[in-house]
C-alpha cells in the first residue's frame, strides 16, 4: 500500500507530504483547486513522462517521492529482484523533473529506466479515470478480466506453451521447405561441385609433399648431368687425368737427362699425386637415384591440378576439403528433407490436437466462469442505480490466436427494450464508470494490485445512487486501498478517510495543499459539499458521517 506521498515544486505544490491510510480515502475539495495534480504525482510514480510544464515556476526541478508498504506484495519483491534492486519491507519511489525538461527515476535509490518503473506502477497502482474507461471500451481487457475471474492463469500458461510449441514447429516446416526448394533448384550444380572435388581426392600435406618431390627431381638432375660432366673431363682421353700423367711422364724423362730439373720433378710430384687421387676419387662418383622424367611430368601435373582447383574455389586445400564434406551433406539433406518433412507435419498434428484441446478447456472454463461474473456484475450494476440494466458476456469461437479460440466482448442493455450495447461503442461514460467499479468490486479478492485509485467514477450521478457507489467503494477498500476523487457527500462520508485538496493565493503566487481531516475537518469539508453553512446543515453532516462509518 501507499504510505507517504512528498511532493515539492511541482506545478501548484510548493511543498508537501501526504500521508495515505488503509482501506477507502475520499479526496475533496472544490473544482480547480488541484485534484488533478495529485494526480498527476500519482501517474508520475506509475512510469508516466514528465514535461517542463511541470516544474514550479521559480524551482530547479520538480520531485515526487512515493513509499510504499511491501510486506504483503512477494510479487513486487520477485520483480525487484529481477531487476536487481535492493528491497526489504519498504519501497521508494522517487521521480525528478528537471526544468530543461530532463530527469530521472530511482527506486529504492537505484536509477531506473521508465519503462522499468511502468513495470513497477504496475503492480503497485491501478488508476481508473476517463482514460482508464476508454481501457474498457478495449475488448482485449475483457479476455483478460474474464480470464483473471475464471482463474485461468495455469491454464493460460499451458496454453501459451503449446501456442509456442505449435508456431515453433510451423516456423521449421516453413524453414524446411523453403531449403528443400532452394537445394533442389541447386541439385545439379552442387552435385557437380561434389563430384569434381571428391574424384581430385584431395589429402592435407600432398601439394607440399610433391613440390618438395619435384624439388628434389630437379636437383637430381642438376646432379647427375654436373657429375657425367666432371667425369668426362677427367677420364676422357686426352683428360684431365691423361694430360697430367703425361706431363708428370715428360717432367720425369727431362730430369733423368738433365739433373737441373730434377728439383722441380720432385715439386710437381708433391703436386701431381694426390691431384691424381682426387680425380680418380671423382671418377667414382654415382649421383643418387632421381626420379624419371615421367615420375616429374605426373608429380608436375598432380600441383597443377591442386592449384586449378584453388583458384577455382577461393581457397586452400583444407576449404576444398570442408567444401567437399558440406556439399555431401546438402546433397545428403535433400534426399532426407522428405521424410523431415514427413516427420515434422506428424510433430505439428500432435501439437494442434493438444492446442486445440487446451483451447477448448479454455473456452469451456471461460463459458462457465461468464455465468457468474455477468450475474454478479449486471447485481452490481442494480445497486448502482442501474436496476435494468442487463450485463451479457459474449463468446463467440474464432480462429486460433495468442489467447485461445474466443472472441469476448462484454455487452450493457442500460434499459429494457434497447438491446445489449457493446462497451465499445453506445454506452455513456456515466455507465461505463458504474460498469469498471461493479467489475472492479467483483473481482476484488481476485486483483492482486494493492492500490485503486478512482478519479471521478461518480461524475453526473447523484442521490440514492451516489450512495450505493459510496457503498461498494467501501466494500472495495476491505480488499484494496482505495482512493476516489468525489464531488458527492454520499461518496465522502462512506469513507474510512479523507484528504481535502485547497488552494490559495498568497503574495500574488497560487499554492495547491493537501490536508489529511481529522473528524472536525471532514465534518467542515462535507458542509462545504452540502452547499449550506448552517446549523442544520453541520448537524446533517455529522449525522452522515457517523451513521456511515
Amino acid at each position: 500500500m501507499l504510505k507517504q506521498l512528498s511532493i515539492n515544486g511541482f506545478t501548484l505544490i510548493a511543498k508537501q507530504e501526504i500521508p495515505f491510510h488503509e482501506g477507502f480515502t475520499a479526496i475533496t475539495g472544490e473544482t480547480g483547486a488541484g485534484k488533478s495534480v495529485l494526480m498527476k504525482a500519482l501517474r508520475l510514480i506509475c512510469g508516466d513522462r514528465g514535461q517542463t510544464s511541470m516544474v514550479r515556476t521559480g524551482e530547479e526541478k520538480a520531485v515526487i517521492e512515493g513509499v510504499f508498504d511491501l510486506k504483503q506484495l512477494p510479487q513486487v519483491q520477485e520483480l525487484l529482484a529481477t531487476l536487481e534492486i535492493d528491497s526489504d519491507d519498504e519501497l521508494v519511489i522517487r521521480r525528478e523533473i528537471l526544468e530543461n525538461g530532463k530527469g530521472r527515476a530511482r527506486v529504492n535509490g537505484a536509477i531506473v529506466s521508465l519503462s522499468d518503473l511502468e513495470k513497477i506502477g504496475d503492480m503497485l497502482i491501478q488508476m481508473h479515470g476517463q482514460s482508464e474507461q476508454l481501457l474498457l471500451r478495449d475488448i482485449k481487457t475483457h479476455t483478460q478480466m474474464l480470464d483473471d475471474y475464471a482463474g485461468n492463469r495455469d491454464l493460460l500458461k499451458e496454453y501459451t506453451n503449446h501456442w509456442s510449441e505449435w508456431n515453433s514447429i510451423k516456423n521449421d516446416i516453413r524453414e524446411t521447405e523453403a531449403r528443400a526448394k532452394d537445394l533442389a533448384a541447386q541439385k545439379d550444380f552442387l552435385k557437380f561441385q561434389f563430384d569434381e572435388l571428391s574424384k581430385a581426392s584431395l589429402k592435407l600435406g600432398e601439394e607440399e609433399e610433391l613440390e618438395e618431390k619435384v624439388s628434389r627431381g630437379s636437383k637430381g638432375e642438376i646432379e647427375r648431368n654436373c657429375i657425367g660432366e666432371i667425369q668426362g673431363i677427367i677420364g676422357n682421353d686426352n683428360g684431365i687425368l691423361d694430360q697430367t700423367q703425361n706431363l708428370l711422364s715428360k717432367f720425369k724423362t727431362l730430369s733423368q737427362k738433365v739433373p737441373r730439373y730434377e728439383e722441380e720433378f720432385n715439386s710437381l710430384l708433391e703436386v701431381v699425386e694426390p691431384f691424381e687421387s682426387i680425380c680418380k676419387d671423382l671418377m667414382r662418383l654415382t649421383p643418387e637415384k632421381s626420379l624419371s622424367e615421367a615420375e616429374l611430368d605426373k608429380a608436375n601435373a598432380r600441383i597443377a591440378e591442386i592449384q586449378k582447383l584453388k583458384r577455382k574455389y577461393h581457397t586452400d586445400v583444407a576449404g576444398l576439403l570442408e567444401l567437399v564434406e558440406k556439399r555431401k551433406e546438402e546433397l545428403s539433406c535433400i534426399e532426407n528433407l522428405d521424410s523431415d518433412l514427413e516427420e515434422l507435419n506428424k510433430k505439428l498434428k500432435a501439437s494442434s490436437e493438444r492446442l486445440e484441446k487446451t483451447a477448448t478447456d479454455l473456452s469451456i472454463k471461460r463459458k462457465d466462469a461468464a455465468i457468474a461474473f455477468d450475474k454478479a456484475v449486471e447485481s452490481n450494476l442494480q445497486n448502482l442505480g442501474m436496476p435494468k440494466a442487463v450485463f451479457s458476456t459474449l463468446i463467440e469461437e474464432q480462429p486460433l490466436s495468442p489467447n485461445g479460440k474466443d472472441h469476448i466482448e462484454f455487452q450493457l442493455a442500460p434499459n429494457p427494450g434497447e438491446g445489449a450495447k457493446s462497451l465499445q461503442k453506445a454506452v455513456s461514460g456515466g455507465e461505463l464508470s458504474r460498469v469498471l467499479l461493479s467489475i472492479k468490486s467483483v473481482m476484488a479478492e481476485l486483483d492482486a494490485v494493492p492500490l485503486l485509485i478512482f478519479d471521478e467514477v461518480d461524475s453526473g450521478i447523484s442521490g440514492e445512487v451516489g450512495n450505493r457507489i459510496g457503498e461498494a467503494l467501501r466494500n472495495l477498500g476491505q480488499h484494496h486501498q482505495v482512493l476516489t476523487i468525489t464531488h458527492l457527500h454520499q461518496v465522502a462520508c462512506r469513507a474510512n478517510h479523507q484528504l481535502a485538496v485547497q488552494k490559495k493565493e498568497i503574495d500574488g503566487r497560487t499554492f495547491t495543499s493537501v490536508e489529511d481531516l481529522n473528524y472536525e475537518g471532514r465534518i467542515n469539508e462535507l458542509v462545504r459539499m452540502l452547499g449550506e453553512n448552517s446549523d442544520i446543515t453541520r448537524e446533517h453532516a455529522k449525522q452522515l458521517l457517523e451513521n456511515n462509518q
